[in-house]
């Protein structure tokens, strides 16, 4: 019997405690739209992002990269733009996913350059990739739609071996994204 009771014991106490578990945070997906800006060009994107139970959120973004400077040292801009996509995680210091949050960051930005030399070469893909850290704050209007602006600082690359000017800048980039939660 007094076993019994022991074994009744610590099960009262683990589904209690998997209970009050459950009623801390909620899973989503957020969907909408994200806008980056930096000295370099424009992102303008879909956002999508997945929300843990508690703290952790992992988020991804599709979308058009704008070229700002059209002639820029060594080379320019053939197409003005092309691919963007970004993959990040952030970090939430509420336990459900909203307020402020910090991360890290991947930005991968494309385009069409041709490189200014005696006889123009080209054109080649330039593919930018900038490995950020990144803070923010999501604003929750609702428990619905959500509104985050945020910051990054990460170092610019260009993958492309033809174009070295763009090796190990460090950037600064300031961004919004906004929809709703689903």
């Amino acid at each position: 019997m007094k076993k019994l009771n022991i074994v009744l014991t610590f099960l009262f106490f683990c589904i209690s405690a998997s209970a009050q578990e459950s009623d801390i945070g909620y899973r989503t997906t957020d969907v909408g739209a994200e806008f980056l800006n930096y000295k370099d060009g424009n992102f303008f994107g879909l956002h999508l992002g997945f929300n843990a139970k508690l703290h952790h959120s992992f988020h991804t973004s599709l979308g058009y990269y704008a070229a700002g400077d059209e002639t820029p040292e060594n080379y320019y801009n053939k197409s003005k733009g092309g691919l963007g996509l970004n993959l990040g995680y952030r970090y939430y210091v509420k336990p459900r996913p909203d307020g402020f949050f910090i991360g890290v960051k991947a930005n991968l930005f494309t385009n069409k350059v041709m490189l200014n030399t005696q006889t123009p070469e080209g054109p080649y893909t330039s593919s930018i990739l900038i490995p950020a850290l990144q803070t923010g704050y999501m604003f929750l209007i609702n428990d619905m739609f959500f509104i985050t602006p945020s910051i990054e600082a990460g170092m610019k690359t260009n993958l492309q071996q033809k174009i070295n000017t763009d090796k190990n800048k460090s950037v600064f980039l300031a961004g919004i994204s906004c929809g709703f939660k689903i």
